[in-house]
């Protein structure tokens, strides 16, 4: 059968065969889902799949083995999928969200007392005042200083940058949330606008070193290799303005907000030097225990993978045969292991929905560390 379309029209008679035995197939896998729930029994059974993977492999050749074994899990997780529809998986994370949402959800606060990193005029504390209308933020030098805050008990919020769209994920944050207990309640966008600002007097062919934070720095790194100066690296935005205003080295500038210049009395030499016009930054509103608010449409979960082939694809599998929309995927190396990663995973997802916490009770189950980082609305 050499002719194209003969050996098409032929995949199509049998991909008509295949799809009527998918259909009994998945009627049969309703009616375990509806068993499981009387009996209570789990929705994942993993020996009964490598049992039926290895059984029809051994019925094919060689070459398409491990074929045969992916499209088989692909049809367990379609299959599991269903079944969530009739059976309530239990977990841990799952009971204590059953309890918090039996009770009507709450509007989100409008004030609050929130620890920020860096100094007065840092866009922390700008995404601070944008969640919360009514703020009394306190400043901590280091992120893990705002961990620590609320982890305390210091302040009841922690205001954290999370990711910005031209320089990516912050590093830092992510590895502190693997140490710390902590939960997202929030999240909010803000567009950042960089300045060239110096102190009074400063002209731009004065300027022999650009200080900032490293994020900044990176966003307007382009910008920066025009001017031909140094750069150097400070903990803040908002440090680095306040070093400036406070130094007496006229050759020093810093890459801020014009808000921030305008604080410490800064002139601002140009502004808007990042080199994308849409620059923003994602910033994550934390509390010490887990809370729901009205409005919640975002999941985000932390969650450590077996180091075998295959591990990332089967849990991204799951939220595809869920229908559930990733948006965000974070690995950081776990320290003292053999090139082992923890993953972080955001995700489209109502918290109110029984097929989305099935979802996380399955992942709870089937990981040695799962956390729920969090259910939130994310304001732009």
């Amino acid at each position: 059968m050499n002719n194209l379309i003969e050996i098409r029209e032929k995949i199509d008679q049998i991909d008509d065969q295949l799809i009527e035995l998918y259909k009994e197939r998945m009627a049969l896998s309703k009616q375990v889902g509806v068993i499981k729930a009387k009996t209570e029994k789990a929705v994942h059974d993993g020996k009964r799949e490598k049992e039926i993977v290895y059984r029809l492999s051994q019925k094919c050749p060689e070459d398409i083995r491990l074929y045969v074994k992916e499209l088989y899990d692909t049809i367990f997780y379609a299959s599991k999928a269903y079944q969530s529809k009739f059976v309530e998986t239990v977990s841990p994370v799952k009971k204590e969200l059953d309890e918090i949402i039996k009770n009507p959800l709450k509007e989100f606060p409008v004030d609050g007392t929130v620890a920020c990193q860096g100094v007065y005029g840092a866009n922390s504390g700008k995404a601070a005042e944008k969640i919360f209308p009514i703020s009394d933020i306190t400043y901590f030098k280091t992120f893990e200083g705002v961990f620590n805050a609320v982890e305390k008990g210091l302040c009841e919020y922690g205001v954290l940058p999370i990711e910005n769209s031209t320089a990516g994920s912050v590093s830092e944050v992510y590895d502190l949330m693997k140490k710390y207990d902590f939960h997202i309640v929030k999240s909010v966008k803000i567009q950042i606008d960089h300045c060239l600002a110096v102190k009074c007097g400063t002209e731009l062919k004065d300027i022999k070193t650009v200080i900032s934070h490293p994020q900044a720095l990176t966003q307007c790194s382009e910008y920066i290799k025009k001017l031909n100066v140094k750069t150097e690296s400070v903990e803040n935005t908002a440090v680095g303005a306040k070093k400036v205003a406070e130094g007496d080295d006229k050759t020093v500038a810093v890459l801020c907000s014009k808000e921030c210049a305008n604080a410490y009395n800064l002139k601002i030499l140009e502004p808007r030097v990042q080199d994308s016009e849409k620059n923003f930054t994602r910033f994550i509103c934390i509390t010490k225990d887990l809370r729901v608010y009205k409005g919640a449409d975002k999941i985000s979960i932390m969650t450590s993978l077996a180091h075998t082939p295959g591990s990332l694809n089967k849990i991204v599998s799951r939220f595809y045969a869920f229908g559930l929309n990733l948006t965000k995927i974070e690995s950081r190396p776990i320290e003292g292991s053999d090139f082992e990663f923890m993953f972080y995973f955001d995700f489209e997802g109502d918290i109110l929905d029984p097929q989305v916490r099935n979802l996380i009770a399955e992942l709870d189950n089937g990981s040695d560390k799962f956390v729920l980082l969090g259910t939130y609305k994310e304001n732009v």
